[in-house]
């Protein structure tokens, strides 16, 4: 989540519109990527118990 914040401050200071879809699409990467990685651990979880 700290990333996310990160590039969204970097977001807020870049005028350009093309940076601001590309570090968007970064951030809903990462964010993917975190959800992801919560499923999987939720998932190990449920088959060790």
């Amino acid at each position: 989540m700290i990333i996310t914040k990160v590039l969204g401050l970097t977001s807020a200071l870049t005028r350009s519109k093309k940076a601001k879809i590309a570090i968007l699409g970064l951030e809903m990467a990462v964010l993917g990527y975190a959800l992801y990685q919560q499923n999987q651990e939720k998932k190990n979880k449920r088959l060790k118990s």
